[in-house]
């Protein structure tokens, strides 16, 4: 792919409720719920769109591709590269298989009631992230918490009795309380981000629950005979839907050529999620700038994962080897989908959840270059592109 790359940002503000899957079966008398969107649901999307765009016959590349993998069974990475010169006879140009997107992150409108009038200035804009998994409140705290805790590595002379480190060398994490604390499971507003980047503690404003930022509607439906178009006897579920509140949506980036910028400002709508929902498309005239932290004289690097991380080896990013002194996680995400070239279902893959922090001794060289680069951290580079793993970097003291 010849041409200079650019940095293009947008925000996606649902139409309707949504609807997002996660990796468990969903089958009769079932009760489905949204979660929120997936990096692989965003880029399908996103694809979909541009490919309206630029005229891609979609049934006619299923189609062929359906004939030319045939044969025995072919590997990933096969199929892949049947799939790009199937698409690529069919007209689709070399460029839309390099487009890279981030996100989705949850943003609302800074500091007031009502939605600007002009969609296209980030400054009206404020990103949230899920907390980092360091950050620490009262137990069971139903509003904002009182007070806010955020662990560390122990230092190396310091030892934890029964604690076996998951990797050679690694440190415990530790909170410097008595008190009855758990994770603080919402959001962190970008100026806390920044702060937490900082190696200083957020204020309590700075950390955003959940249903401040989106609820559910629980909605029961029919199957539908797809042969008959008719309703299936019998066959009902229930689903919650997730629903934003106002002045509350999602914001996203994509990397192409610039020269093909117009080609994605064109697209005013995708169809996201669950039910071919839509959202609209409001193109930003700058992408926001996201919060970060170079790391000065003693201090130290730190990672947080905003999106999932996607590793060989499950939390652990390999190329971490080395360097990693302590990590922390709020859990995994699984995550499968449906294979159209097999007609069946994606293996199931689980990721680092968003929030991840990750305590370096310092920075492999190359995630210097991908810092200003804004790549993810994931270890394949498809799912670099797909945006699992985009993280934040910021700074902490080993005293």
């Amino acid at each position: 792919m010849t041409g200079q790359f650019k940095r293009v940002a947008a925000l996606l503000e649902p139409l309707d409720v949504l609807f997002f899957r996660d990796a468990r079966p969903f089958g009769l008398s079932s009760r489905g719920s949204s979660g929120l969107p997936l990096p692989q649901t965003l880029v399908g999307a996103v694809r979909t769109a541009l490919g309206q765009v630029i005229g891609c016959d979609f049934e006619r590349i299923h189609e062929s591709f359906r004939c030319e993998i045939n044969q025995p069974r072919l590997s990933i990475r096969e199929r892949q590269a049947c799939w790009r010169k199937v698409a690529r006879q069919s007209g689709v140009p070399k460029w839309f298989f390099g487009i890279q997107v981030r996100g989705p992150w949850l943003t609302r409108v800074r500091n007031g009631d009502r939605a600007p009038s002009e969609h296209s200035s980030p400054s009206k804009w404020e990103l949230l992230f899920p907390a980092p998994a360091t950050i620490y409140s009262f137990k069971k705290s139903q509003n904002r918490p009182s007070e806010i805790w955020v662990a560390r590595p122990l230092r190396k002379e310091q030892k934890l009795p029964g604690w076996k480190a998951p990797r050679e060398g690694m440190r415990p994490i530790w909170v410097p309380t008595r008190e009855d604390i758990e994770p603080w499971s919402g959001f962190i507003t970008a100026g806390g981000m920044q702060k937490f980047l900082q190696n200083e503690k957020p204020d309590q404003v700075d950390l955003v629950r959940a249903d401040e930022l989106f609820g559910y509607d629980d909605r029961t439906g029919i199957a539908v005979s797809p042969d008959r178009l008719t309703s299936e006897e019998s066959y009902i579920y229930a689903a919650d839907f997730l629903a934003l509140r106002n002045n509350v949506a999602f914001y996203m980036e994509v990397k192409l050529p610039a020269e093909e910028e117009t080609t994605w400002k064109s697209v005013s709508f995708l169809r996201w999620g669950g039910e071919g929902r839509h959202v609209a498309v409001k193109h930003l005239d700058t992408p926001i700038e996201l919060p970060h932290v170079v790391p000065q004289k003693d201090q130290k690097p730190l990672l947080v994962l905003t999106t999932p991380g996607l590793f060989e080896a499950g939390w652990y990013p390999q190329r971490f080897q080395d360097y990693l002194v302590a990590a922390a996680m709020p859990g995994e995400v699984a995550l499968s989908g449906w294979d159209l070239s097999q007609r069946g279902p994606k293996p199931t893959r689980f990721a680092a959840a968003a929030g991840s922090v990750y305590f370096l001794d310092g920075l492999p060289e190359k995630l210097t270059e991908w810092l200003s680069d804004h790549k993810p951290l994931s270890d394949k580079p498809q799912d670099r592109q797909q945006g699992w793993g985009c993280f934040l970097q910021g700074v902490w003291n080993d005293d």
